[in-house]
């Protein structure tokens, strides 16, 4: 029996999952808000707890259209930048190879993982196009950095050549660097997954409020010996749906037009 617990510091919501935690991805399949059909969704499939999901492409009428308009979207002009699986199929999204995914492989069974690339194709619910905060115990950072005694010329960002991994700590990624520069006010939305107590940990930062930058959230699956986390889509994207009440919104334009959401029960 799964569940899950929420407490509210540093004008950030943090959200933990313990017991058979299922995921589920959600994509909005008709013209309406997106708090309206995360209520939706979430009532028909019983779900707890909903964050919003991966980054959104608009076309360039489309985008103008959300910012002069107040009217939903239709969501075949919102594309997930990420691919979107649910029970092995495709739901939504276009593959990003660069960037990072997370996925529960097996229904049923609570062990979720992150890695680069595309989700797994058979995976039981997977969200790809998203950024990297832990993979597999190595931390991302702005830049590399590397234990002492690293041999000379260990790059600062970028790939690291095989005589420098050993001493890899941090993993330098431009994602995760953009979202560093725009300081403590910008929301933010992150994921996380610990393979020793087989937890969840959800951190939402509304847009606008003084809380935590990037790093502070790292710090935090850090502490907690999270195995692996991420990014999903930051900003005024940031949605937090808790047991029936939303904590955080979506600003205005995004809950015209955003698409996917991530469910759990």
């Amino acid at each position: 029996m799964s569940g899950f617990s929420q407490k509210f510091a540093n004008e950030t919501y943090i959200v933990a999952g313990a017991g058979g935690v299922q995921m589920t991805m959600l994509v909005r399949d008709r013209r309406e808000y997106f708090t309206d059909f995360i209520e939706r969704q979430a009532k028909a499939k019983g779900l707890k707890v909903v964050l919003n999901g991966s980054y959104i492409d608009l076309a360039f009428g489309s985008a103008v259209a959300v910012r002069l308009g107040s009217s939903a979207l239709d969501p075949a002009e919102s594309m997930p930048t990420g691919q979107v699986i649910q029970d092995g199929a495709l739901l939504a999204g276009t593959g990003s190879s660069g960037k990072f995914n997370f996925s529960q492989d097996t229904c049923g069974v609570a062990k979720f993982s992150a890695s680069l690339g595309n989700p797994p194709a058979s995976a039981c619910s997977a969200i790809g196009g998203i950024a990297p905060i832990i993979i597999d115990g190595l931390a991302y950072g702005a830049q590399n950095a590397y234990k002492a005694k690293v041999p000379a010329g260990a790059p600062l960002t970028g790939d690291v050549a095989a005589k420098f991994r050993p001493f890899l700590i941090q993993k330098s990624n431009a994602m995760f660097g953009k979202l560093l520069s725009l300081g403590n006010t910008v929301g933010k939305v992150a994921l996380g997954y610990s393979s020793s107590n087989q937890g969840l940990l959800m951190m939402v930062q509304p847009h606008g409020k003084s809380g935590m930058d990037a790093n502070a959230i790292r710090a935090v699956f850090v502490a907690n010996k999270f195995s692996n986390a991420v990014f999903l889509d930051c900003s005024d994207s940031a949605t937090l749906y808790y047991y029936g009440k939303f904590l955080v919104r979506p600003g205005k334009d995004k809950n015209e037009f955003f698409s996917v959401a991530i469910g759990f029960k």
